[in-house]
């Protein structure tokens, strides 16, 4: 029997995150994740993308508790939220999704512990329209790492 050729097992510690046109760094992406209701009836079931959570270690930017703020002040802000998967750090892509109309619906910052010693993290909880597994990963637009102008957001 000959040996066959198995695809390389792909890893979750290599990412990149791009909000709008920038590219933010992140610790952790939750779980992409589309669910459908078959408890309703055909015509009435509901498909839906549940929600993904971003956290990454806090510091003295407010640029995501500033977007969830619009939000809450009743803006429209709904950016493309970008996830590729690379094959090592710095690599190639090679799976990318798209969160198509994202925006935050919350924001948590982190709680505090004196007896403790752990990094102090801020969590951004995304709502989306549509999930897109983009089938030509290495195309996306690059990321700048430009200030943001008042048209492009985050």
């Amino acid at each position: 029997m000959p040996p066959r050729d198995l695809p390389p097992l792909l890893g979750t510690s290599h990412f990149r995150v791009i909000i709008g046109r920038r590219e933010l760094g992140f610790a952790e992406v939750g779980r992409l994740s589309s669910a459908t209701d078959w408890a309703l009836l055909a015509d009435e079931q509901a498909h839906r993308f549940e929600t993904v959570v971003l956290r990454r270690a806090l510091s003295q930017s407010t640029e995501l508790y500033d977007w969830r703020m619009k939000i809450v002040r009743g803006r429209n802000d709904r950016r493309p939220v970008t996830i590729q998967q690379l094959d090592a750090a710095g690599g190639k892509i090679v799976n990318a999704w798209r969160l198509e109309n994202a925006w935050p619906c919350r924001w948590s910052g982190p709680a505090f512990n004196a007896i403790g010693n752990e990094v102090a993290i801020e969590e951004l909880e995304l709502a989306y329209e549509e999930l897109v597994w983009l089938t030509e990963p290495s195309t996306p637009p690059k990321p700048t790492s430009r200030s943001r102008n008042k048209s492009e957001g985050a």
